[in-house]
């Protein structure tokens, strides 16, 4: 369990610094209530299944935008999201060869926008989740695996 951690924590680091430019700093972090929320998922399948859970607030998506997109195009409202579909798919991937490199696949990234929302994965249970900063914006990664927690 603490290897999960720390390669979740590992790579999110490492991929946000190549690709925003600015360090994540593992701290604990609390969205305040009304904050507005990107939150991207990829679902590894294969020998080893499971989703990874990109969330950060609207000002590290903005920044990540900015890094990805020329500053001409950052007005752009869906660069935000393509910027956190990319990053999650970055961090997915990366984390899917170390997980199980040969016959895993990636599904296509998946983001949601919004404020004061609820996303249910059925069926999984938290494997590690690391928070951060970047910057003084909350960043949180989370792993997920699939779990039957049906009652029957």
């Amino acid at each position: 369990m603490q290897d999960i951690e720390r390669y979740v924590s590992e790579l999110s680091e490492a991929v946000w610094e190549q690709t925003v430019g600015l360090p994540l700093i593992p701290a604990d972090v609390a969205y305040h209530a009304g904050a507005r929320i990107f939150e991207g998922h990829v679902h590894i399948c294969g020998p080893w299944t499971g989703t990874l859970v990109l969330q950060c607030s609207h000002g590290a998506a903005v920044r990540a935008a900015e890094a990805f997109f020329a500053s001409a195009e950052v007005d752009n409202p869906l660069n935000p999201q393509d910027a956190v579909c990319e990053l999650t798919n970055m961090i997915g991937g990366n984390l899917k060869a170390l997980m199980a490199d040969e016959g895993c696949s990636l599904s296509l990234p998946t983001v949601i926008e919004g404020v004061d929302y609820i996303v249910r994965i059925p069926h999984t249970r938290q494997l590690a989740r690391r928070s951060f900063m970047a910057g003084d914006e909350p960043v949180v990664v989370t792993l997920l695996e699939p779990h039957d927690d049906l009652v029957v």
